[in-house]
C-alpha cells in the first residue's frame, strides 16, 4: 500500500500537489480558513482556537494508501469522541481532501484503485467518520429550492457536483458538472449527464484557494496540531488517542489569567543557527497568553546559565497573537551551549503562569581547528552521534536519517528512510570538525547498502566537504539508483540481512590536507524509494608518500605515476577472494575486477589506464581479511 503514490505519479502522469513554496514549517503561524464540509457545515479556524480547543488537521487524498490506513486505524475517530464536542470539548478533527483533482464521490467509494485521479479510491472514507470531513476542491453546500443557477463566491473553476455530498432528495444528479461560471451576476450554470431533472441550487461558500494551497502541503498524509497560539506544530501520525492529548498538553498553552507572556514551544522558530564558526542570531517567538492585551515585556537571553543580554519589549499583542523576535551576535563557547530565552513582567506585573516563560536550544560553536574522528559504527542507541549533527531541510517533512539496528557486521547503522520520506525530502549528517593535517593522505571510507524500489527509482547519496564552516560545499560524492544499489531491487522495505548486500566506498580528501578545519556531510535525498544504510565511517590517512594503509591485504601497484598501464602485485597465504577498485577523486568505481576462490600464491593484476583522465586515483585490493589502499597518479 505505501507505494500507491508512486505508482499512480508513474501511471497517471500527474503529481497529487505542486505548491509553489515549501510545505508550511511547524512554528509557523498557522493561516486562518473558513471551509464547509460535505454535510453543509462552516467551520471557522480562528474562531475554534479562540474558544479554547486545540484543532487536528488530516490533509490526505483518497487513492493515498498510508492514508488511508491511517484513517481506517480509528485512531482519530477516538481522539475526537474522547476529547472532541462529544467527549471533554478541549480538541477538534477535521479529514481534508487535499489533492487538487479530487471530485468529491471518491469519498464514499467504493474502492478503485486504478484509473485516474478523479476515480481511484482506497474505499468508503465516510461511512463511520464522525467528524468533520472537507473536500478541500469543492466548497459547497446544497438548498432545495430554485432553478440551476445559484449565488457564489468566488469560484475559480468548473466543479463536479455528486448526489452523496450531500442530504438526499436534493435533485442534484450523480455526474452532473458545472459548464458555466458567471462571476458578474454570481450564477453558475449545471448541465447533467443524465435525463433526470435539476431541482436544486448550488451555493459556493470559500474561497477559491484551497486549504492546501494555503498550507502548501506537499505529502500526504500531513497532520498537524494547531494550538489556540495559532502555532502549527506537525504530529504525524500518532499511534493512539491517548498521545495526541499527551501532545497537545504538552504543547498547548490556555490563556486563562489577564497577564502571561510566553516563548511559543515550536523549537523550528527558536533556533538561531544550529552550528557555527561565529556569533549567531537565536530568534524566538513572544506570545501573549494572557486574557489581556499584551503591551510590555521583559525578555533575558541566558547562555550555558549566565544571563547576557536583556530586551524591554513594547508593542501591541491580543491573546494568542505572537510577534518574531531576535538576539543578535549570542557567542558561546567552543562545544555545545545551551541558548534560554525567558520572559517576565507582562504589562509590568507578576507573570501568572510561568510554565510557558522558558525555551532554549542547542548551538554548537566550533573551534579554529578541528581534530580526528574515531571509526563510527552507529553502535550506541543516541542518534545522531556524539558531535555529529544532523540538518534537516527545510522543505522536508521531518528527519530522513534515523537510526537503525542492522548493520554491517555491528549493532547498528545510519538508516536513510527513502521508504518512508515523500520525494525531495533532503537530510544530511554532517561529520565532526576535522584537522585533516594530522597525517598525509586522508580519505573517508564508509560501508553503504541500498536497493531501489524499483528501476526507475532514484534516491540518492552524495559527500560534500566544506572549509568555511558550511557556508558553501564542494561535492565529492554522488550516486543514485542503480548506481548506489548493492543489491537486486524490492518493493517491500529493504533492510540488509547479508555482508554481500554491503559495499565499501571511498572518498578521497587529499586536496583538503592542509586544512585544519575541515566539515565533510553525508547527504540524503529522498525520491520516494527505497532505505539506505550507512555504516563504518572512518576518517584514515596514509603512512608513506604514495597513501600506503596499514591494513591486512600486501600489494604494489607500479608503475606510479603511471601512463597507458599500471600493474599491481598482491600475495595469498590462503585461499581467498580479491576485488580490485580504481576509485576517482569523486569516490567513482571506474575500475573493477573480481576474482573468487585464489589459492595461496603470489599475483599481477594490471589495470588498463587508457581512458582515464590524468589525476590522482585510489587503487582498493579487498579480501575477505582486510582492505588496502594506495595513491595511484596517472600522467
Amino acid at each position: 500500500m505505501k507505494k500507491l503514490l508512486l505508482v499512480l505519479m508513474t501511471c497517471l502522469g500527474f503529481a497529487a500537489l505542486t505548491p509553489a513554496n515549501a510545505q508550511m514549517a511547524a512554528g509557523s503561524v498557522a493561516p486562518d480558513f473558513t471551509v464547509t464540509d460535505i454535510k453543509g457545515n462552516s467551520w471557522h479556524l480562528y474562531s475554534l482556537l479562540d474558544a479554547g480547543k486545540t484543532v487536528v488537521i488530516d490533509i490526505s487524498a483518497t487513492w493515498c494508501g498510508p492514508c488511508w490506513n491511517y484513517h481506517s486505524s480509528g485512531v482519530l475517530e477516538d481522539v475526537y469522541n474522547t476529547y472532541g464536542p462529544n467527549g471533554t470539548n478541549e480538541m477538534m478533527v477535521f479529514y481534508v481532501e487535499g489533492e487538487s483533482q479530487n471530485t468529491t464521490s471518491q469519498m464514499y467509494g467504493p474502492a478503485l484503485t486504478s484509473g485516474t485521479a478523479a476515480t481511484v479510491t482506497q474505499g468508503d472514507w465516510v461511512t463511520g467518520t464522525a467528524y468533520p470531513m472537507i473536500d478541500d476542491n469543492c466548497k459547497f453546500v446544497l438548498a432545495t429550492t430554485g432553478t440551476s443557477g445559484s449565488n457564489i463566491l468566488n469560484v475559480p473553476n468548473a466543479y463536479r457536483i455528486y448526489v452523496g455530498m450531500a442530504a438526499s432528495g436534493t435533485g442534484i444528479v450523480a455526474g452532473s458538472t458545472v459548464t458555466a461560471v458567471d462571476s458578474a451576476n454570481n450564477q453558475v450554470t449545471i448541465s447533467q449527464n443524465t435525463t433526470a431533472a435539476v431541482t436544486g441550487n448550488v451555493t459556493f461558500t470559500g474561497n477559491s484557494s484551497s486549504l492546501a494551497s494555503i498550507y502548501n502541503i506537499s505529502y500526504f498524509p500531513t497532520i498537524y496540531m494547531i494550538c489556540p497560539d495559532r502555532i502549527i506544530r506537525e504530529v504525524g501520525q500518532l499511534s493512539t488517542a491517548a498521545a495526541f492529548y499527551a501532545n497537545k498538553n504538552t504543547e498547548c498553552f490556555l490563556a486563562t489569567e489577564a497577564n502571561d507572556a510566553g516563548v511559543t514551544n515550536s523549537m523550528t522558530v527558536l533556533n538561531g543557527v544550529l552550528a557555527s564558526c561565529n556569533a549567531v542570531d537565536v530568534s524566538y517567538r513572544l506570545c501573549n497568553y494572557g486574557t489581556t492585551q499584551l503591551t510590555s515585556a521583559t525578555i533575558d537571553l541566558a547562555v550555558n546559565g549566565v544571563a547576557t543580554s536583556t530586551y524591554n519589549w513594547t508593542g501591541s499583542l491580543n491573546t494568542y497573537q505572537s510577534t518574531v523576535l531576535t538576539f543578535s551576535g549570542v557567542n558561546g563557547n567552543v562545544g555545545s551551549n545551551s541558548v534560554s530565552v525567558t520572559t517576565s513582567n507582562p504589562n509590568g506585573s507578576a507573570d501568572m503562569v510561568v510554565g510557558n516563560d522558558s525555551r532554549s536550544i542547542n548551538v554548537i560553536k566550533y573551534g579554529a581547528t578541528g581534530g580526528s574522528m574515531p571509526a563510527q559504527n552507529f553502535a550506541v542507541a543516541t542518534f545522531p552521534p556524539a558531535n555529529w549533527l544532523q540538518l534537516t531541510s527545510a522543505t522536508s517533512s521531518g528527519p530522513v536519517w534515523l537510526r537503525s539496528t542492522a548493520g554491517n557486521a555491528g549493532a547498528g547503522s545510519a538508516k536513510a528512510d527513502f521508504y518512508n520520506a515523500p520525494s525531495g525530502d533532503q537530510d544530511a549528517l554532517q561529520l565532526p570538525q576535522l584537522d585533516l593535517t594530522l597525517g598525509s593522505s586522508p580519505y573517508l571510507t564508509f560501508d553503504v547498502s541500498y536497493a531501489q524500489y524499483n528501476t526507475t527509482t532514484n534516491d540518492n547519496l552524495k559527500v560534500k566537504v566544506s572549509t568555511n564552516c558550511g557556508a558553501t560545499w564542494i561535492q565529492l560524492y554522488n550516486k543514485s539508483g542503480a548506481t548506489l544499489a548493492t543489491t537486486t531491487a524490492t518493493t517491500s522495505a529493504f533492510t540488509p540481512s547479508t555482508a554481500a548486500q554491503w559495499r565499501k566506498d571511498t572518498v578521497l580528501l587529499t586536496n583538503y590536507a592542509a586544512n585544519q578545519n575541515v566539515f565533510v556531510k553525508f547527504e540524503a535525498n529522498s525520491a520516494y524509494g527505497n532505505n539506505l544504510y550507512l555504516d563504518n565511517v572512518n576518517l584514515a590517512f596514509g603512512t608513506t608518500g604514495i597513501g600506503t594503509v596499514a591494513v591486512p591485504v600486501k600489494f604494489d601497484v607500479y608503475p606510479n605515476p603511471a601512463s597507458d598501464r599500471a600493474s599491481v602485485d598482491f600475495s595469498l597465504d590462503t585461499k581467498d577472494n580479491i576485488t580490485l577498485e580504481v576509485i576517482n577523486n569523486i569516490g567513482e568505481v571506474v575500475y573493477s575486477r573480481n576474482e573468487k576462490g585464489l589459492g595461496a600464491g603470489d599475483y599481477t593484476f594490471e589495470i588498463p589506464t587508457t581512458g582515464l583522465s590524468s589525476g590522482i586515483y585510489m587503487v582498493n585490493v579487498r579480501t575477505n581479511e582486510g582492505t588496502s589502499l594506495k595513491k595511484l597518479v596517472i600522467k
